[in-house]
């Protein structure tokens, strides 16, 4: 297994959380820093600043594993990045901050030093543990045809590979043992040109410069809902939801989305409508979903469980309601189960089953949460907040297809 090297062991160790650290929490959290998951442990739960500016050396991301009774069992911190985000694996997870990206397993650890403002997003293989996290990284004092997005491929048990692509990765997969990425210039993003290229990049897990799949042209405007793409169940097909701008900030929906798949050798295309039958286009990130035939999921303004098969254009179908609205509710999807962390009052956590809606687990208080939500952070410029959650099933439960999320 690959290990971190000693100077990022010792800066990992000199930053993990003391409960203190995070805002002015009175009862400390006396839970151990993780160097495994911890074999009780359920989910994850990440904290963050809650709003810009968060580059500070002061503040944090952090990391905290529960049991099933809601106790910490296992911590971790590094620096306060911007759109902080985690996955969950196959009893494991994989964490971005500002100064290093951590994957934990029931093996072992292993960190990547970094030095990153934002992450773009996490796309992660459920049953091999594999991810790929991605940063708005820019070019510092270049220009913006030199604008490019860094990198990290991770996997349990070797070591993390970092790489770069030109320009913005607008959504991604993993998929599988192969990783990809859509890419557009930073200047055709920018400009008032009614079309522009994107480009389909494999990104070599063994490592190497990213491969050229294929390329093409789209009306500008034309976008992913979801950063993170699904895949097929053989993996020779990337499948997201597109929308205009103008779809994008409908609320009701009325104008509709396209179903894109795309082909993971040569980039070709096939787009079918979508009608979204009231609801509105945005996603949670980290739920969309692949789960035999159908597509799922959850709906960021109004928590409704949706999806549309795959093999023909259908107006969208409502599964169920998770309730899950508005800012301190936090839902993700890991493999095919439901993580949800209400924050409001005493805030509890549940699992629940993506196709049926029946819940798993819960719902779990976790009243140690209550004194860091809306606590103050150490640079006194803003407050913490729930940042992600993920679950960490153990692998009896693992889900049979391959989806990648977000």
């Amino acid at each position: 297994m690959f290990r971190s090297s000693v100077p990022a062991l010792a800066a990992l160790t000199a930053i993990v959380l003391a409960a203190s650290a995070c805002g002015q929490d009175p009862a400390p959290i006396t839970a151990a820093e993780m160097a495994t998951v911890p074999s009780e442990a359920i989910a994850v739960v990440t904290v963050g600043p809650s709003q810009p500016p968060i580059m500070t050396k002061t503040d944090h991301t952090s990391a905290f594993a529960i049991d099933a009774d809601g106790n910490v069992v296992g911590k971790l911190q590094g620096g306060a990045i911007d759109s902080a985000s985690i996955v969950g694996w196959n009893r494991g997870f994989t964490l971005a901050t500002a100064d290093s990206v951590i994957s934990v397993s029931r093996s072992g650890r292993n960190v990547l030093a970094n030095d990153e403002d934002a992450v773009e997003g996490i796309a992660q293989d459920f049953a091999s543990g594999r991810s790929l996290v991605w940063f708005n990284t820019g070019k510092r004092g270049g220009t913006t045809t030199e604008y490019r997005h860094n990198y990290v491929l991770t996997a349990p048990d070797t070591a993390p590979l970092t790489g770069s692509v030109p320009g913005i990765m607008l959504s991604a997969a993993h998929c599988g043992e192969r990783a990809f990425g859509v890419v557009a210039a930073f200047d055709d993003l920018t400009s008032d040109q009614p079309m522009i290229k994107h480009r389909l990049f494999e990104l070599p897990i063994e490592g190497g410069e990213p491969v050229l799949r294929g390329e093409w042209e789209w009306q500008n405007g034309f976008r992913s809902e979801s950063r993170t793409a699904a895949c097929s169940a053989d993996g020779s097909a990337l499948v997201n939801l597109y929308g205009s701008a103008e779809a994008r900030h409908n609320e009701t929906g009325t104008l509709g989305l396209e179903l894109v798949q795309l082909d993971t050798a040569t980039g070709a295309r096939t787009q079918s409508h979508v009608g979204m039958a009231g609801h509105s286009a945005w996603s949670r990130p980290n739920t969309l979903t692949r789960a035999g035939d159908r597509l799922y999921w959850i709906n960021g303004d109004d928590g409704a469980v949706l999806s549309i098969p795959l093999n023909q254009p259908a107006e969208v179908r409502k599964d169920w309601d998770l309730g899950a609205t508005g800012f301190g509710h936090q839902a993700t999807v890991t493999g095919t189960t439901v993580s949800h962390l209400d924050s409001h009052n005493t805030p509890t956590y549940a699992e629940y089953d993506l196709i049926t809606g029946q819940k798993i687990r819960g719902p779990i208080e976790l009243p140690w949460l209550k004194s860091i939500v809306d606590s103050q952070t150490e640079s006194g410029k803003t407050t913490y907040a729930v940042a992600g959650v993920a679950c960490l099933p153990a692998s009896s439960t693992s889900s049979p297809t391959q989806a990648s999320l977000r």
